[in-house]
């Protein structure tokens, strides 16, 4: 099983660590996209209307200043960065098979070494356009499989996508659902919606590791079961794609 992320605004800066090594991230075939992505935000971060491109307050503006010089910043691994909602519930753990979708590196593995950095793949940079987009087209000119690498389980072909929509930029192969969280008049729930999924998370990869607590034919509604324990759960299906409605009561 491989469970899809987004990355997260809050992140927490490592005191120390090596600087970033392009050619040690996963996917060394997006090196070239990487470098490209990072030179454009080096250089908007040296602007005046920095604030306005990146789409961040006054509050934010010391941490963009700092990124101009992010090539010499400490890293740490992806998993210990990111440190919003989302996270604080998965609380990841070294051998968490996730992959990681960000405006910065398109794509890691928790254990690549990442600093910190402000930039939503919202955000249209001077020279490259809509991240979103040009994410989209690099991952599928580089032939990027989600479910490649995976564990060799009954599990593995098996994608939970916890990404959300601006993230979303890749269409998992095979097998794969997705979670939505809504209130009890059916109204989506954003912020709420990333601790459940951070729960829900947790929850999978730790009956991923326990060898059988899910079972190897796991069925959606086996992964509604998880959720479930959280509020009432709906499973529909379109096509090869499952989505879970978690219904807060």
């Amino acid at each position: 099983m491989r469970i899809l992320l987004p990355p997260s605004e809050g992140k927490t800066a490592p005191a120390d660590g090596p600087v970033l090594d392009f050619e040690g991230l996963s996917y060394p075939e997006l090196t070239a996209a990487r470098r490209r992505v990072l030179e454009a935000l080096i250089a908007v971060s040296k602007r005046d209307d920095a604030g306005e491109i990146l789409g961040v307050g006054k509050r934010i503006m010391p941490e963009v200043v700092a990124q101009r010089d992010i090539l010499a910043a400490p890293c740490a691994p992806a998993r210990g960065v990111y440190t919003g909602v989302l996270y604080e519930a998965a609380q990841l753990r070294s051998g968490d098979d996730v992959r990681i979708f960000s405006g910065l590196f398109g794509v890691t593995t928790g254990e690549d070494l990442i600093p910190t950095y402000r930039l939503s793949m919202n955000v249209s940079l001077p020279g490259i356009g809509s991240l979103k987009t040009f994410w989209r087209r690099q991952l599928a000119q580089s032939g990027f499989d989600e479910t490649a690498g995976a564990a060799e389980t009954n599990m593995a072909q098996t994608t939970v996508d916890m990404r959300s929509g601006a993230y979303q930029v890749t269409t998992p192969s095979g097998d794969w659902w997705d979670l939505r969280v809504v209130d009890s008049r059916g109204k989506v729930i954003t912020h709420a919606a990333k601790h459940y999924r951070g729960l829900l998370t947790r929850t999978l990869l730790d009956a991923e590791h326990a060898q059988g607590a899910v079972p190897g034919n796991a069925t959606p509604l086996d992964v509604a079961r998880v959720a479930g324990a959280s509020g009432r759960v709906e499973v529909t299906q379109d096509g090869l794609r499952r989505h879970i409605t978690l219904m807060l009561e």
